[in-house]
């Protein structure tokens, strides 16, 4: 194995080993009380499951055996904060198990250990599976501006550790450019990558810095399924990071650059809800087009070169490529220069 694969996170490296609806179940009952059928769920890197009983609906979260204890220990206590912070922001809620604690271990049949904890249902439906308009986009910008203030100031040793999906650590990536099929892709992605490098890597030690969601796409956002344009609250938190403060909202937006006309005006309605929440500085302002085009070559990067490893779940891995790649290729029309004035006059930070 060459040392830039060593370099990717363990658990995007191995697929999580099997835990089947009835070891689940059973695992509910037996560790929170909580009998109920379990169902799995999609995921990137751990094991999913709702649990549906007569104490309601919950989900059940079994981590990949490749992940450090200490970073799920890590996220699990980030949520405890944020539900110390604020009350009212609508994200999951860790449940005790039995015996008081939030998380508990146990042994699959590989003999590996592996953290097992228990969630809050979230209700309503995932945003990606509504049509996206102004209202959804600002209400992510604000309630993501929410989660960001209420991770304000907390801290944990493990929140600085590597993970692939940082931005701050892309340019390890560069070697999976070479997996990209089209060379399209390939040069954007490529070009992306070298303008990081160049133009914002530098800026890096003078952005504020906080741990942040790292990964707020319309798939862990969730609508009203009678009010589909009201936000109801935000899910999965297991890239969450120690990192600056914009990449959070930089990586939100990624996932609404415009598919036709105005390519930025998604982004925008997202920028400018967060702004009025948490101000932004002008040289957060400045990097919010480059870091968009680094998440979106990252997509790229990273989910070709999996669902080439793992082709069994090659159409989970893929869902938010074709937006990645065809976000990548509208945002080569615009000028780094203008995209920096849009965002400053909008956040009322004029040159």
């Amino acid at each position: 194995m060459s040392s830039n694969i060593q370099q990717i996170s363990s658990s995007l490296m191995s697929n999580a080993s099997l835990i089947s609806d009835e070891q689940a179940s059973t695992l509910s009952a037996r560790l929170f009380d909580i009998p109920g059928r379990a169902t799995t769920l999609k995921g990137e890197r751990d094991q999913n499951f709702l649990i549906s009983g007569d104490k309601g609906r919950f989900i059940l979260k079994i981590t990949n055996p490749a992940e450090d204890r200490s970073i799920t220990e890590f996220h699990t206590q980030a949520l405890l904060h944020v539900a110390r912070s604020d009350p009212t922001l609508l994200v999951p809620r860790v449940l005790p198990t039995v015996d008081g604690d939030y998380e508990a271990v146990m042994v699959d049949d590989e003999g590996r250990s592996r953290v097992v904890r228990l969630l809050s249902f979230l209700p309503g439906v995932m945003a990606s599976t509504v049509a996206s308009d102004k209202d959804i986009r600002s209400g992510i910008g604000s309630m993501l501006a929410r989660f960001d203030l209420a991770l304000k100031g907390f801290s944990h040793p493990a929140a600085c550790y590597e993970l692939s999906w940082d931005l701050t650590q892309v340019s390890r990536l560069r070697h999976l450019l070479s997996k990209v099929e089209l060379a399209d892709n390939r040069k954007r992605a490529e070009v992306a990558l070298d303008a990081y490098e160049r133009l914002v890597e530098p800026a890096v030690a003078t952005l504020r810095k906080q741990i942040i969601h790292n990964d707020l796409n319309p798939y862990n956002v969730f609508v009203s399924e009678t009010l589909p344009r009201k936000i109801l609250g935000l899910i999965d938190f297991g890239d969450m990071i120690h990192a600056p403060l914009i990449n959070d909202l930089a990586i939100a937006a990624s996932y609404h650059v415009g598919k036709d006309g105005d390519t930025l005006q998604p982004v925008s309605e997202i920028v400018s809800a967060y702004n009025n929440i948490l101000p932004l500085k002008p040289e957060e302002c400045d990097l919010i087009y480059d870091l968009i085009a680094t998440r979106l070559a990252m997509t790229v990067l990273i989910t070709e070169w999996r669902a080439q490893r793992f082709p069994e779940n090659r159409t989970y891995i893929l869902k938010n490529h074709p937006a990645a790649a065809q976000g990548l290729a509208r945002l080569a029309d615009i000028s780094r220069q203008d995209a920096q004035g849009r965002f400053r006059r909008l956040c009322g930070l004029e040159r």
